[in-house]
Order: C-alpha cells, then sequence, then structure tokens
C-alpha cells in the first residue's frame, strides 16, 4: 500500500510538468552546454547570444511534421 502512494504521488508530480516547461528545461540545458564546451570567448559569446526558438513556435513546426 505504502508504495501505491508513493508510486501514484511520483506519477502525479511528473505530469505536473507541462511540455512547455520540459522544453525550456531542454534548451537551458543545451545552452548552458554549449557555453561549457566553449573553448574561446567568441564561443562563449555565440552560445550566450544564441536565441532559440520560442515554445509555440517548435511546437508549431511539430504539429506540420505529425501531418505528413
Amino acid at each position: 500500500m505504502n508504495k501505491f502512494i508513493v508510486s501514484l504521488l511520483f506519477a502525479i508530480l511528473l505530469t505536473a510538468c507541462s511540455n512547455k516547461e520540459l522544453y525550456q528545461v531542454g534548451q537551458d540545458y543545451q545552452k548552458s552546454e554549449c557555453v561549457n564546451k566553449a573553448q574561446t570567448e567568441e564561443q562563449h559569446v555565440e552560445c550566450t547570444n544564441t536565441k532559440s526558438k520560442s515554445y509555440e513556435e517548435y511546437e508549431k513546426e511539430r504539429k506540420t511534421v505529425i501531418k505528413k
């Protein structure tokens, strides 16, 4: 019974994150990795200035691809 309650709470917590939040976490991670791996100041600046597409743009592209 105790394992069931823990599993249920875990499942609820997992679904609490929206797709948009997960997308943003992924984008932040990629940017962080880029900055950490940058070997020159130019690469570092390029990483920090890189603008990722918004979740809305990503979702629109994803839906277009799925329809094909």
